[in-house]
C-alpha cells in the first residue's frame, strides 16, 4: 500500500504541475475576437456610425457598425478570413456630436476598448432653393444631405479609398423649390474642419418613395462650391442659398 500510495501522490503531482505550466500559457496566448466602443453618457445608439479599418498579416480591410438601438455598446471583429489582426483605426460620428477616432494595438489587452463621450456639436440653419421648374410634373421629390469625410482616406493611410459618406437627413422642398434644413456646424469640429482633406456636405435630389436618384444638387455660389460639387463648411451659410440640378456624375 506504501508504494502503491507514493506513486498515485508523484502522479497526482505530475498532473498538477503539467496544469500550472499550460494554464497561464493558453491565457497569454489567448487573443480577443471583438473590439468593443463603449458609449457613454446615454449617447443614443441608432444615431452612432463607426468607420474602422483593422491591420495585419491581410493587409487592411474596412468596415462600418450597422446602427441598432437601445445598445450600450458596438462591437467590432478583430480578426480577417481566420487571420487576427494586430491594429484597428476608426472614427466614430454621432448625430449632435463633435467627431472622434481612435488608434489601437490589438496586440495589448488595453488596446481591446475604447470610450466614447459626446461633445456637444451645434448647428447652422441652411435656407435654400432648387429650381421650382425642375419639380414640376415629377413624382414627389425630397433633397437628401450627407456628411462627406474627405479626411478620412489620409487618416486610415489610404492614397485613395471610398470616402465614407453619412446620411445626415432628408427634407421634402416647398412647391417653389424651397427647403430649410439644420446642418451640423462642422466648423466647430476639429476633426472635420482641420485634418488634412478635410470634409464636405452632398446634397442629391430623390424620388421620396423609390429613393431613385434623380440629380445631384450643387450650389451656384462659386465660392461654396467644392471640388467634388459639394457645399464646403461654413460658419454660416447666406439666406435663400440657390442649387443647381445635375444629372449624372457631380461637377469635378
Amino acid at each position: 500500500m506504501g508504494l502503491r500510495s507514493s506513486v498515485i501522490r508523484q502522479c497526482a503531482l505530475a498532473v498538477a504541475l503539467a496544469l500550472l505550466s499550460v494554464g497561464p500559457t493558453a491565457q497569454t496566448n489567448r487573443v480577443p475576437d471583438r473590439f468593443k466602443v463603449v458609449l457613454l453618457g446615454g449617447v443614443p445608439s441608432e444615431k452612432v456610425q463607426i468607420n474602422y479599418v483593422l491591420y495585419g498579416p491581410f493587409g487592411a480591410s474596412g468596415g462600418l457598425t450597422t446602427p441598432t438601438s437601445d445598445s450600450l455598446s458596438y462591437s467590432i471583429p478583430t480578426s480577417v478570413d481566420g487571420k487576427p489582426a494586430e491594429h484597428i483605426k476608426g472614427f466614430i460620428w454621432a448625430s449632435g456630436c463633435k467627431t472622434a477616432t481612435f488608434d489601437s494595438s490589438l496586440l495589448e489587452s488595453a488596446g481591446m476598448q475604447e470610450y466614447f463621450v459626446c461633445t456637444p456639436l451645434s448647428t447652422i440653419s441652411l435656407i435654400a432653393r432648387v429650381p421650382s421648374t425642375f419639380l414640376k410634373g415629377k413624382n414627389p421629390l425630397e433633397v437628401r444631405f450627407d456628411y462627406t469625410a474627405l479626411w478620412a482616406c489620409r487618416f486610415f493611410g489610404f492614397a485613395d479609398c471610398a470616402v465614407p459618406q453619412i446620411e445626415i437627413g432628408t427634407v421634402e422642398p416647398d412647391a417653389d423649390g424651397t427647403f430649410e434644413i439644420e446642418l451640423p456646424d462642422l466648423s466647430s469640429d476639429p476633426i472635420s474642419s482641420e485634418a488634412e482633406g478635410g470634409a464636405e456636405f452632398q446634397f442629391v435630389l430623390r424620388e421620396v418613395k423609390t429613393w431613385n436618384r434623380v440629380a445631384s444638387l450643387e450650389p451656384e455660389t462659386k465660392t461654396l462650391l467644392t471640388p467634388g460639387g459639394g457645399l464646403k463648411i461654413a460658419s454660416s451659410y447666406p439666406r435663400n442659398l440657390l442649387f443647381a440640378a445635375r444629372k449624372g456624375k457631380p461637377s469635378q
